[in-house]
């Protein structure tokens, strides 16, 4: 199990996969892994949490690294749907400790 790549990304969303864009979609995904960790709990390591839901980590990091692609700052926030992934691993991973 490990975290979505950049090229799993691009062809998801039907971008070129040239160098540039594969450079700013892998750091659109470490982007939102970080987001996200940080929502969950500032010591949360990609590890930790690819271990107990790997499935919904990946999906919420793709889901928020396109909208990170989309709209750089963000501007409405998280929508819906991600709130509600990022509350289930927030379950996951707290429930689990």
């Amino acid at each position: 199990m490990a975290l979505i790549t950049a090229e799993t990304l691009a062809e998801e969303l039907h971008i070129d996969q040239s160098t540039e864009e594969i450079a700013t979609l892998g750091t659109l995904i470490k982007d939102a892994s970080a987001i996200i960790r940080g929502s969950i709990s500032q010591d949360l390591t990609e590890e930790a949490i690819i271990t107990v839901a790997h499935d919904q980590f990946n999906r919420l990091v793709d889901s928020v690294a396109t909208s990170l692609y989309y709209d750089r700052a963000l501007t409405d926030g998280f929508s819906h749907g991600q709130m509600i992934i990022l509350q289930q691993l927030t379950g996951i991973v707290k429930g689990g400790a």
